[in-house]
């Protein structure tokens, strides 16, 4: 019994120096990989991985500028494009149905109404791939040219009540929201951008039928065609 006894402590005390080898293996091999970084990192980067190993290091948040403001460089105003005309407007336009926009020009600004039927999902403020499209070509038209735009969403009267639009305000504060992010995208300088929930304020009809709602249901854009130097800040 006491030699079987003597044969485990033996074998147990045995396979401790297997522990400890393994454990020098990997002191070593840290000790080669950082030796190795401090040979071949640039100073910075050897900042930087001497810090993560303490749990100081935050990585930066990477901040995007607009391809005006990369190059150090701001927009000239002679470098901006005319003010779009009615025409040109119209244009980017044509693939719409004509009853599910209006254009209005003055000598001050071109309004243009888009029926929300037609663009946005009923309740929502999501679109289509295809008038997605229809809103990237017109933000792409009018990118570059300098114009201040007001865009501004309207519902009809029934009242909305979800986890996403507690009231008409947030949906058509979210139409105008969509319209708008759908122009920056496209190039439109978002400081010229505003954006106006008006919910069932405004109607251009009494909402006393469902072809009335829908008439007042509805997102405007106000481009401002006057010089920069005659516009409202």
């Amino acid at each position: 019994m006491s030699r079987r006894g003597g044969h485990d402590e033996g074998g147990a005390h045995g396979g401790s120096w297997k522990i400890a080898l393994a454990d020098l293996m990997t002191v070593l091999m840290v000790f080669f990989l950082v030796m190795w970084l401090l040979a071949v990192v640039d100073p910075k980067e050897r900042k930087i991985f001497a810090e993560s190993l303490t749990g100081q290091y935050e990585e930066p948040i990477a901040v995007v500028e607009s391809s005006a403001k990369q190059d150090g460089s701001e927009l000239n105003p002679l470098d901006l494009k005319p003010p779009a005309t009615e025409a040109e407007i119209r244009e980017t336009l044509k693939s719409v149905n004509p009853r599910d926009i209006d254009i209005e020009d003055g000598p001050d600004f071109t309004k243009i109404t888009l029926r929300s039927d037609s663009f946005f999902e009923s309740g929502r403020a999501t679109v289509s791939d295809k008038t997605r499209e229809q809103l990237e070509q017109l933000g792409e038209s009018l990118a570059g040219r300098g114009q201040k735009m007001v865009i501004s969403g309207f519902t009809d009267d029934l009242p909305i009540s979800n986890f996403q639009f507690p009231s008409n305000w947030e949906l058509s504060a979210a139409r105008a929201a969509t319209v708008a992010r759908t122009f920056i995208y496209m190039g439109v300088d978002k400081n010229l951008l505003t954006i106006e929930g008006k919910a069932d304020n405004e109607a251009v009809v009494p909402n006393d039928s469902a072809y009335s709602r829908s008439m007042n249901r509805r997102v405007v854009i106000k481009i401002d065609k006057r010089p920069q130097s005659q516009q409202q800040p």
